[in-house]
């Protein structure tokens, strides 16, 4: 930080609608208003802050900044002796308070972990909707290419031959929507994790890779399970009685 610094959080600054240059007002213990210009914006999940630098404090509030927390880094080492430095440190009647941040990562995860169930059930029903989909759009192809394929029996391809002509369709059209579902799932993903933030937490709009894959591989794996069963559909076509019928 230079000496002239104020970072504001990003959840904050969304919120507000600030960027960076822009000026807001801080609201003093002592009710007093200072007019602060932001010079950087940080990224922070929890909670919302705005660091300045002391020698800013002083010359916008005209006193040096009051320091009412201190923060002890404990080594490695001596983490076990964590609850009892906390304990000696109460005994001093000018702590209110001692926090301990070394959980802090397995507490937040303990109450996200509620939400795995939710995701689960979005991704079972996510699948069950692309088989859906996907079969229902196979089944109205072969249904209205009944004699075209009829016809090709007739000229003699052999069963398999007949599923790889369709296959190759369904295929190309699986690779196009697995290229296509991927760039609109990371803005539908966005909108979600937007969606469900709560004023005092941000989530991370980061997609890894295994993501991708998974979402793709699992597009393919349905893509393949409705070839196999409109494969038996395809052996069922009756070449007389296709021919047979007017358009």
């Amino acid at each position: 930080m230079s000496e002239d610094s104020a970072i504001l959080t990003e959840k904050a600054a969304k919120d507000m609608g600030v960027s960076v240059g822009d000026e807001i007002q801080i609201e003093l213990e002592d009710d007093k208003k200072i007019t602060v210009r932001v010079t950087d914006i940080c990224e922070n999940y929890l909670s919302h802050y705005i660091y300045l630098a002391p020698q800013l404090y002083e010359k916008l509030a005209g006193e040096a900044p009051p320091y009412n927390c201190i923060f002890a880094d404990l080594k490695e080492e001596h983490e076990e002796k964590l609850t009892q430095v906390g304990e000696e440190l109460l005994k001093n009647d000018s702590i209110l308070t001692v926090s301990y941040t070394n959980n802090m990562e397995s507490r937040l995860e303990d109450m996200l972990s509620v939400l795995d169930s939710v995701i689960v059930v979005l991704i079972i029903s996510a699948g069950m909707l692309a088989f859906v989909v996907l079969y229902n759009l196979n089944n109205i192809n072969i249904n209205e290419r009944k004699r075209e394929l009829a016809t090709l029996k007739v000229l003699g391809f052999y069963d398999m031959e007949v599923g790889n002509y369709v296959y190759r369709e369904n295929i190309l059209l699986t690779i196009i929507g697995a290229i296509a579902g991927v760039f609109l799932g990371k803005i539908l993903h966005r909108f979600v994790i937007q969606t469900v933030e709560v004023e005092m937490t941000m989530f991370g709009r980061n997609i890894n890779m295994p993501s991708y894959l998974y979402a793709i591989g699992f597009t393919f794996l349905f893509s393949l399970l409705v070839n196999v069963v409109m494969f038996f559909k395809l052996k069922k076509i009756n070449m007389v009685e296709s021919l047979k019928s007017v358009e």
